[in-house]
């Protein structure tokens, strides 16, 4: 396992740094990312993946540019033979002005020791005030 907790350490740094280069000795060549993503328009999340190491840069970049006040708290990882698991909260003002709070997982599953993908949950974790009432 230690291993594992190598390799995802040094993907956090690459991943926060959008180094390319780096990441791709990290990832397998079919990378994806499954995001929790959602168009403002959509009554629903509708997902979205991303493929490969360039696809990710763009999308860390456009974060780094748009969002705002971004703020993870409370990292845990966890580790199987094949599957690096992290939880964590993350906080910020998004692309649209809107605040988030909220509670995230990310699966990493492993293939001939790198990451082929990344998958991305996200549950909100401010308070909303539910739209049906059980009383």
């Amino acid at each position: 396992m230690h291993d594992l907790a190598e390799l995802i350490g040094r993907f956090r740094a690459a991943y926060a740094a959008a180094d390319a280069e780096a990441l791709r000795g990290l990832v397998s060549p079919t990378f994806e990312w499954h995001l929790h993503w959602f168009a403002a328009d959509a009554p629903a999340p509708t997902g979205m993946v991303l493929h490969g190491v360039d696809a990710l840069v763009v999308e860390v970049r456009r974060r780094q540019r748009e969002w705002t006040n971004v703020r993870y708290r409370d990292l845990q990882e966890r580790f199987t033979a094949d599957l690096i698991v992290q939880t964590f909260s993350v906080s910020g003002v998004n692309e649209r002005g809107e605040a988030f709070d909220v509670a995230a997982v990310d699966l990493y599953p492993i293939e001939q020791g790198r990451i082929a993908r990344k998958d991305t949950y996200w549950k909100q974790a401010s308070v909303v005030e539910p739209h049906l009432r059980c009383d």
